[in-house]
């Protein structure tokens, strides 16, 4: 009977340890503390465009690109926003001929893609027609601020993706990828399916310092810079979703979105790519883009966003129940004290504890 007793004290300790320990579980697994604050954005406060495809945030200042208004500049110190078009800064009144040979700044209105650099500011805009399209930059230093490029005889013109890696701008677009110069500001190298790639529509670039890894139309492709030669990772590596929208590296780990929602993860070990299956009730909305920061990967969904804590391996959703201006998100940013999240009816700022 004393054996049995000193079992059944064995019993309760491990209920009551088990018990501590879901509820210790439970309580770090939501990262977000509901309900939740938002600051939205649309035109009626300054935006040029509700659709925000591109967010990025430098210190005070807060960089849309948006569809047919360009971009918009936002300094949250002084609350202003400055607008930036083909017709440049400020309007020019009257056109000098054809509309793709305004005297621009930005090369067309549809931005798609903005990315930072040490110095400047890259654009990439994409143009549904038969001319104008391709890259800008703008530098704060220079005078004019704004340079454009010419689109590389119409390879960089529908522009997806760019990366800066070092000296060189990769420029990803739907017939390949354009290598830019940045010292000389002209183009070096073009690749296309025929040099190895898996798929001339370049959605995402992520750089390494000995590869470039690309997400495509037709998968996911690895270049060796050093050797330059290429891998394809597709349905036989484990990409059982075809179009890969979205590829992001945090710590050890790199995953990859596709257009279709799935979620997939990279293994070194044996150079395959595993598919993860997220918990969240979003988890088959198409991905646009994956941006991690603050501990949490945001999926950014056609319905919505899902939210993977880092620490905790736990998923929740955010969409417009919670606050967001609409659930097609595109994009997402961090700030000291919020993440920016460009969406089809203006930008909602989440706003967080410091």
């Amino acid at each position: 009977m004393k054996h049995e007793s000193n079992r059944s004290g064995e019993f309760s300790l491990l209920i009551v340890l088990l018990l501590i320990s879901f509820l210790s579980t439970s309580a770090d697994a939501t990262p977000l503390k509901k309900p939740l604050s938002f600051q939205q954005m649309t035109q009626k406060e300054g935006l040029s465009s509700n659709m925000v495809f591109a967010v990025v945030v430098q210190g005070e200042e807060v960089w849309f690109g948006t569809y047919e208004g360009g971009t918009t500049l936002y300094d949250k110190s002084k609350k202003l926003f400055k607008h930036y078009t083909t017709k440049g800064e400020p309007i020019i009144k009257a056109d000098d001929g054809d509309s793709i040979r305004w005297k621009n700044h930005l090369a067309y209105n549809h931005v798609s893609v903005i990315v930072p650099d040490s110095d400047r500011i890259w654009f990439g805009t994409y143009f549904y027609g038969f001319g104008g399209g391709g890259i800008s930059y703008f530098h704060p230093q220079k005078n004019p601020q704004w340079k454009t490029f010419n689109t590389n005889d119409g390879r960089a013109k529908k522009v997806n993706s760019m990366a800066v890696d070092g000296e060189l701008l990769w420029v990803g677009s739907e017939k390949g990828l354009s290598q830019l110069d940045k010292k000389t500001e002209g183009w070096k190298r073009f690749y296309s399916t025929q040099d190895g790639l898996s798929g001339n529509f370049i959605n995402a670039i992520l750089i390494q310092p000995d590869f470039l890894w690309m997400g495509t139309s037709g998968g996911v492709s690895r270049f060796n810079k050093n050797q330059k030669t290429w891998k394809t990772y597709s349905q036989k590596e484990g990409l059982t979703d075809g179009e890969i929208k979205s590829l992001v590296k945090f710590g050890q780990r790199m995953w990859a979105g596709s257009i279709g929602g799935a979620l997939f993860e990279y293994d070194l070990t044996s150079d395959r790519w595993k598919k993860i299956e997220p918990t969240d009730p979003l988890k088959n909305g198409g991905i646009h883009t994956i941006t991690v920061t603050r501990g949490n990967a945001f999926i950014c969904r056609d319905n919505g966003v899902s939210i993977y804590d880092l620490p905790t391996g736990q998923w929740e959703s955010l969409t417009t129940a919670d606050g967001l201006l609409s659930n097609s998100v595109f994009c997402a940013a961090e700030d000291k004290n919020g993440i920016w999240f460009g969406t089809d009816k203006g930008v909602s700022r989440l706003i967080l504890t410091p």
